[in-house]
């Protein structure tokens, strides 16, 4: 570990970071599963003996220690559901230091108490532990920035939980080794601000920005007074904007909904962080949300309203930094919010569709499609899989007037997928997938293209293979028997998501209505 950017040793004496260390769970522990690409990230081969902590069960779960560790939690503040919520921080997660020049941070998630842990008990449960090491890997591997997770370690030690209905049970406990390029939140800048301890919300941006700290590049940071940003600390929080505005463009592009969207969720390296009742969308539906808190009144943080809510979340966080970025640097980075996020979303769906998509007149064919998934609350991901062979189709041809039929035939497709057959189509959806189809297939054969090079980027866009919650809830039951073989099985499918996989098809299958009632929101 690097002693020259120790978190701890920075932020010690002004209680944003408080040594503890891992405790031993009691258990004999099990690596059950490893990312080879997030090993890589630490500087650790397939090729290396697993006698280093990476590759060691007890070090992987906390229950030995690390070489050079100098462990500790972090405190932060945030506001939840809009709502100021104080002083927070890790209550169960322990960073044991950054990777000398991988410039990485390592954290073990469920290794016991901390100073934050208030009434709990700092362990996770392995459910979630699945659940946060399998959207991990599968988000990296979807082209959405992310927290990593390297490793699954089972302790084979029991964790207390409620029931709903406030019982108690014993479930089998279990430690994720998570790494990122930091942990910093934007809570981490509420926290002293809300304290008017501005001396440390300074110390935090200057030591985040420091180049050799390695989250921002010095191009990113580059700034000449009058001329962008008044000084370094305006290009610090436009490149947090702007980052996390290509973030959440990437979400609302795979249907991914985080379901907890505090702003103590919220990296300042744009990364997604905290998988809790998170959920891929699988029928169209503007308003879902997996987060069971949250399925009424507003929705605050349903997919619909994730870019609003995460764009509130940074005027948070800019208000932190009031004592940093000058007032116009602040308006600046909101307005880079805006024009990042819609250039990523034309930029991203311009491949998802094979067309051109530069402003909101040419996104109107986006808008279009998601009214038909929204009115026959089609499956996201394989409708907009389907895009890539309704377009050579329509190239192929050469013309439109089969379009609309063809357009019918995709959707009937997916809804035989999803169980759903024999459903009625009404008038009213059939008009508006003729017409998506009609129109599509016009602005197809206008742009003209190759339609097996158009074929091949869209499906390198559209991924056929999602952690869907039931295939989640599939593997915690069986891993809840000691059967880790299907995670095994779906991480691996998930590792190349665009990429269409002979055998793995029950992988791409749609939830059932029994499913979708049985899982619910795991987390």
């Amino acid at each position: 570990f690097d002693d020259a950017h120790a978190f701890v040793e920075a932020f010690a004496a002004s209680g944003l970071a408080v040594r503890c260390e891992p405790t031993a769970h009691g258990g004999e522990a099990v690596v059950v599963a490893t990312s080879r690409s997030a090993r890589a990230l630490v500087g650790v081969s397939d090729d290396d003996d697993d006698d280093d902590e990476y590759g060691d069960a007890d070090a992987l779960s906390g229950a030995a220690p690390w070489r050079g560790a100098k462990s500790y939690a972090c405190a932060y503040g945030g506001h939840q559901f809009g709502q100021w919520a104080g002083a927070l921080g890790d209550g169960r997660c322990v960073t044991l230091g950054r990777v000398r020049d991988a410039r990485v941070d390592v954290q073990l998630k469920g290794a016991g108490r901390t100073p934050f842990s208030r009434n709990g008990d700092g362990r996770a449960v392995l459910r979630s532990s699945v659940r946060e090491y399998v959207a991990s890997e599968a988000m990296f591997a979807l082209g959405v920035p992310t927290t990593r997770a390297l490793a699954l370690v089972a302790t084979n030690a029991g964790v207390v939980r409620s029931t709903a209905s406030n019982a108690s049970r014993l479930e089998p406990g279990a430690v994720v080794t998570r790494v990122a390029e930091t942990f910093v939140r934007f809570g981490s800048f509420q926290l002293p601000w809300s304290r008017r301890d501005f001396a440390t919300t300074r110390k935090l941006a200057d030591f985040v920005m420091d180049a050799s700290y390695g989250v921002f590049s010095a191009e990113e940071l580059a700034c000449t007074r009058g001329v962008g940003y008044d000084d370094a600390y305006g290009a610090f929080v436009a490149a947090v904007a702007r980052r996390t505005a290509i973030t959440v463009a990437r979400w609302q592009s795979i249907g991914f909904t985080h379901g907890v969207l505090n702003t103590d969720n919220m990296s300042v390296a744009g990364l997604t962080i905290d998988y809790g009742p998170f959920g891929f969308m699988e029928a169209y539906d503007v308003g879902y949300t997996p987060n069971q808190s949250d399925l009424f009144g507003d929705r605050m943080y349903s997919f619909a309203n994730q870019p609003s809510a995460v764009r509130w979340n940074l005027e948070r966080f800019l208000e932190s930094c009031d004592r940093l970025a000058t007032r116009k640097d602040r308006a600046r980075a909101l307005e880079i919010f805006d024009e990042a996020f819609s250039a990523e979303i034309y930029a991203t769906f311009t491949r998802k569709f094979g067309v051109w998509i530069r402003d909101d007149d040419e996104y109107e064919i986006v808008r279009s499609f998601h009214r038909v998934l929204q009115r026959g609350a089609f499956d996201f991901t394989l409708s907009h899989r389907s895009l890539g062979a309704f377009a050579s189709t329509v190239l192929a041809r050469g013309e439109s007037a089969t379009a609309p039929a063809l357009a019918s035939d995709m959707f009937a497709s997916v809804r035989r997928r999803q169980g759903r057959a024999d459903e009625p189509t009404d008038d009213a959806l059939r008009l508006q997938i003729a017409d998506f189809g009609a129109t599509y297939a016009e602005i197809l054969l206008r742009e003209r293209g190759d339609p097996e090079l158009i074929r091949a980027a869209q499906d390198s866009a559209n991924p056929l293979y999602v952690p869907r919650n039931h295939l989640l809830q599939r593997v915690i039951e069986a891993a809840e028997q000691d059967d880790f073989e299907p995670l095994r099985a779906l991480c691996s499918t998930l590792e190349h998501p665009y990429r269409e996989q002979p055998g793995a098809e029950r992988f791409a299958q749609p939830a059932s209505v029994e499913q979708h009632a049985r899982v619910g929101c795991l987390s």
